[in-house]
């Protein structure tokens, strides 16, 4: 049966663990990086202040719904841009993550000052979860270790797990209690 698996989330919560774990496990399924196809296919517009390519959203579409549309198995579709499309019958899984360990993530990536405090907002304040479910009919939210996320994941395909949302707006507090 071919079904489209969206995972999306903020940059460092896992996604692309959870995308490469999941086409292991998940025979004849292709596995779609959409950051990765913006970057080879040029669908991007320029790059912003922190000089990280802006995507053409309009283009992008398109392209992934061609290469869903080619696909002859389960497609699983990764990256963060994800939570702002929509891809009909897809389910959407939004990884995650602690703010304290999201921040250690960002941090060995190289992202500092604004960038970072961006990041950790969008996480706190769930934006990711938000837009996905503005534009999905089913979204879960997931998190946890590696092996967590993927035996969550399964249980979603198999229809054993109910969508629901993740709060961590209390760890936001908490932080900028410390900063203040």
């Amino acid at each position: 049966m071919k079904s489209t698996i969206v995972i999306t989330g903020t940059p460092g919560t896992g996604k692309t663990t959870l995308a490469l774990a999941l086409s292991k496990v998940i025979s004849g399924s292709l596995l779609i990086d959409v950051n990765a196809m913006v970057k080879s296919q040029g669908l991007f517009l320029g790059y912003d202040a922190y000089g990280t390519m802006i995507a053409d959203m309009k283009a992008l579409k398109p392209a992934v719904e061609k290469s869903i549309g080619n696909a002859a198995g389960t497609v699983i579709l990764e990256g963060h841009l994800l939570c702002d499309m929509k891809i009909r019958g897809a389910i959407a899984i939004v990884v995650r993550c602690h703010l304290k360990d999201l921040e250690g993530r960002l941090s060995k990536r190289g992202y500092t000052g604004s960038k970072l405090s961006d990041n950790l907002v969008s996480e706190a304040l769930d934006y990711c979860g938000i837009r996905a479910s503005a534009n999905y009919t089913t979204v879960f939210e997931i998190m946890g270790s590696r092996k967590q996320l993927v035996d969550d994941a399964l249980l979603i395909i198999k229809g054993q797990k109910k969508p629901g949302s993740i709060e961590l707006s209390d760890e936001l507090v908490s932080i900028l209690n410390k900063v203040v």
